[in-house]
């Protein structure tokens, strides 16, 4: 046996599409039936779902971990174009279109992954209008998503984009002050592939923030001190 320490203990997955706002319009035998033609896939950190432009079709659950979609501009060059957590649905447009992969999918922290075939994606399409409008939901939350970030790239300059995204990955702190965290807390390499920057651009204004107690970083969190003031601060820039 080898002496690598297992990453996920030896046991067997239970599987449930119903966990997925998507499927939820499903019964308990239907989600038994189409479950049981599912699998599991577990991840180690850093590791590869899918590649960019690979050929499958399958669409993928995520039961517990992060996952983020890249696109890779050459060697070193990438941008994070979509960030994934419990529950949520990947890989929706080669199941429904049949062509390549978009973008590659990379597991940010240990993950379980339902791997949903696309045959059994299709047959619940055919017989399920529920999850048919869920599905148009969600392309059409994906698309404005898009636009958002696509607005950005193009009106935002590069700290207004630091701020974007600290507000888009933050959530609401549960102790009703008003502030809203990033947890566990996000590198500036990576916050640099969110806007398209660099690490020390990203490096010097989120100093210039703390500064201004704007914002503040703990060994567990990102704290957004004062929220308004950064959207304050983008609503300008889209104004200038």
């Amino acid at each position: 046996m080898s002496n690598d320490i297992l990453l996920f203990p030896l046991r067997k997955q239970t599987i449930s599409l119903r966990v997925s706002s998507i499927f939820a319009s499903l019964s308990e035998e239907e989600d038994r039936a189409w479950s049981q033609r599912c699998h599991t896939r577990c991840l180690r950190a850093g590791e590869n779902l899918v590649d960019y432009a690979d050929e499958s079709t399958d669409l993928f659950l995520l039961q517990s971990g992060e996952v983020r979609a890249v696109l890779r501009f050459g060697v070193g060059k990438e941008a994070i174009v979509g960030v994934f957590r419990r529950h949520e649905l990947m890989g929706e447009l080669s199941a429904i279109d049949e062509m390549p992969r978009a973008a590659s999918l990379t597991a940010v922290n240990d993950s379980v992954i339902t791997v949903i075939p696309s045959a059994v994606f299709h047959e619940i399409l055919g017989t399920k209008p529920q999850v048919n409008k869920a599905v148009l939901q969600l392309l059409s939350l994906r698309m404005r998503q898009l636009n958002d970030r696509v607005s950005e790239l193009s009106f935002l300059d590069t700290k207004h984009r630091l701020y974007n995204t600290l507000l888009r990955l933050s959530r609401i702190r549960m102790d009703g002050g008003g502030e809203r965290v990033i947890s566990p807390p996000i590198v500036h390499s990576e916050l640099a592939e969110h806007i398209g920057s660099s690490r020390e651009t990203v490096s010097r204004e989120m100093a210039r923030l703390m500064r201004e107690a704007l914002v503040e970083r703990t060994s567990r969190a990102i704290i957004l001190k004062d929220p308004g003031e950064l959207s304050s601060r983008i609503s300008r820039a889209l104004q200038n």
